[in-house]
């Protein structure tokens, strides 16, 4: 409670304060949605004796569970657990501080109360089933909470490495671009009841994919819970051991993970890159004079610092996940729905305006920390004769090539799949793009200078595309 309440005596804990008070409750009026969906729902297939349908409530509070770990971070605290490494620490003791830090997280809060609504439910519905649904639920809140924590421990491990990160930055953009894809194919939502022949395809997959989901935690909750409520009580306790079972798997993995940390693993970047080879004396003096010479440059060309600064950002881009992505989804969509309305002949004069207004929101979010992505490279910034402008400057220019990049892209796809948009349109779009790009980043740099927060792309790698998906 200490660290909590300290965290906000640093510079800029007022504001942060304040933000919490005000998105807190609306954070809260959306939880409160599927945790009473939750109850209502348990109750409605007890009570009218469709316990084969409680599948779809254990497989909702898990995917709800791992839907709020994508989306919502942890708040920052100024006090990093890994530092309690250095004590003279038993590794049964590290283990349990390390589960119990961040235990009251907002997925863990909220799949909690999903799973107490929905035992309360049971209980309202059918008051002989509350002990036995009570344990199972207890003992699959647990191995929600193990699996959360393994996951994310593991693939913070699988990116650690520079090429492990980059082929699984690929992997995840063409998922979840690929899951766009199929929501907007055979999502009977958007279709209207024109694609009804794909429904039995659907059907197919989930009657082959159904048993296996049945071995998983949540199909084992379900069907423990189920089979107590029909008499067969050995399956019930069979479905209760294997979701025990499930449990320590989980708990065990995680628990191998922090053991090699806990011995030193150090998952940072810079323990893999490779050895650095000495230069000879005479190829220092050959580059030092290539640099020189350097120095008498035409007027029309770009400065040293502003172009090394510029292939710094273009790097930043290539290993960011999160600005990739805004840079390839909106895109992505845009093509998704310029060719249904093509197809279907609708859509008026503003679908490009909104179009490149929709992709503007994923290129420009990052303006707002500029400085976030050097990290602790930022001090280099104060001690070399680096003028800030440069840098400033370089990372507002890839943002506008960025967003005329897209612009360009989008009128493409506009005109291959639907239709060609207007001259006036056009260039009222691209005029609105000029003022809301510049605009953007002047703001965003002020805040860049006033707030800046660390933010580092192999910790946030697998989050903006996967929560994006789901």
């Amino acid at each position: 409670m200490s660290i909590f309440r300290n965290a906000f005596r640093r510079k800029g804990g007022t504001g942060e304060l304040i933000a919490r008070i005000l998105i807190f409750p609306f954070l809260a009026i959306i939880a409160i949605f599927p945790i009473l969906g939750a109850g209502f729902g348990a109750y409605v297939l007890v009570s009218t004796d469709r316990l084969a349908m409680l599948y779809a409530i254990t497989w909702g509070v898990f995917l709800l569970w791992q839907l709020v770990v994508l989306n919502i971070s942890p708040p920052g605290l100024s006090f990093d657990i890994n530092t309690i490494i250095r004590f003279p620490l038993s590794f049964p003791r590290y283990l349990t501080a390390r589960l119990f830090f961040g235990l009251l997280s907002a997925a863990n809060v909220i799949g909690t109360l999903a799973i107490i609504a929905a035992d309360i439910g049971i209980g309202v519905a059918r008051p002989s089933l509350v002990p036995w649904a009570t344990l199972v639920l207890i003992v699959f809140a647990l191995a929600n909470i193990f699996f959360t924590r393994m996951a994310i421990t593991w693939v913070e491990r699988w990116l650690s490495t520079r090429r492990a990160s980059e082929i699984f930055t690929a992997l995840i953009i063409f998922g979840s671009l690929g899951f766009q894809y199929l929501n907007l194919t055979f999502n009977p939502a958007f279709h209207h009841g024109h694609q009804a022949s794909k429904l039995p395809l659907l059907l197919k997959i989930f009657n082959r994919v159904r048993p296996v989901a049945d071995l998983l935690p949540p199909g084992l909750a379900a069907t423990s819970i189920v089979s107590s409520a029909q008499g067969r009580h050995l399956t019930a306790i069979a479905s209760l051991l294997g979701l025990v079972a499930f449990g320590c798997l989980f708990l065990a993995v995680y628990a191998w993970r922090m053991h090699r940390e806990f011995r030193g693993e150090n998952l940072s970047q810079v323990s893999h890159q490779p050895a650095s080879t000495r230069v000879p004396p005479s190829q220092r003096i050959t580059g030092l004079q290539s640099a020189t010479a350097q120095l008498t440059r035409s007027p029309l060309s770009l400065s040293p610092t502003l172009s090394a600064c510029l292939r710094k950002e273009l790097l930043y881009l290539r290993r960011n996940t999160n600005q990739l992505y805004g840079f390839i989804a909106p895109v992505f969509m845009v093509f998704l729905f310029a060719t249904r309305m093509g197809a279907s002949g609708t859509g008026g004069s503003l679908v490009f305006p909104a179009a490149v207004a929709y992709s503007l929101l994923g290129v420009s979010i990052l303006s707002y920390n500029g400085l976030g992505m050097d990290g602790p490279g930022v001090q280099f910034y104060f001690i070399s004769p680096t003028r800030l402008r440069d840098v400033f400057l370089a990372k507002n220019l890839i943002g506008f090539l960025l967003s005329l990049v897209e612009f360009v892209l989008i009128f493409g796809v506009l005109v291959f799949s639907a239709r060609t948009p207007s001259p006036l349109i056009a260039l009222a779009t691209l005029c609105w793009l000029l003022f809301a790009t510049f605009t953007n980043g002047a703001i965003g740099n002020l805040r860049s200078l006033s707030a800046p927060k660390k933010s580092t792309c192999r910790r946030s790698a697998a989050s903006k595309p996967l929560n994006s998906a789901l």
